[in-house]
This record gives structure tokens, C-alpha cells and sequence, in this order.
């Protein structure tokens, strides 16, 4: 999957000093990547956006299955 720049997001959380991460902070980076969807960027507008990212990652933080 690819971003507005044109950069493999998955790339970029692996490069990104992913050692030094804990895994809850690598859980709320995969589900903000899954949020990043063509969809999602046509459909909300750029506050919109990040609210409705904000809720997606929380609501997918709460109801994880353990």
C-alpha cells in the first residue's frame, strides 16, 4: 500500500526506528495503516480525516481480540 507520497507505508514503519517501539505502539501504527485507504482519503476531508482516523484506531484498540 502506498501514501500520498509515494512511499511504501509498511517500508516506512519497519525503517522507522521500529526496535525501539513497544508493541502498543506498533498495534496503533498497523491499525492507522489500515485506516490509509484510497477510500478514505476520497471520502473525509483533511480534519475530517484525522478525527475519523483517531476514532477507527481507538474503537480497533478497544475491541481487539486477546
Amino acid at each position: 500500500m502506498q501514501n500520498f507520497s509515494g512511499a511504501n507505508t509498511h517500508s516506512q514503519m519497519i525503517d522507522n526506528n521500529s526496535k525501539s517501539k513497544n508493541g502498543l505502539q506498533q498495534l496503533v501504527v498497523h491499525y492507522q495503516m489500515m485506516f490509509d485507504i484510497e477510500e478514505n482519503y476520497n471520502y473525509y476531508s483533511s480534519d475530517e480525516y484525522q478525527n475519523a482516523k483517531r476514532k477507527f484506531v481507538k474503537y480497533s484498540m478497544d475491541n481487539r481480540v486477546f
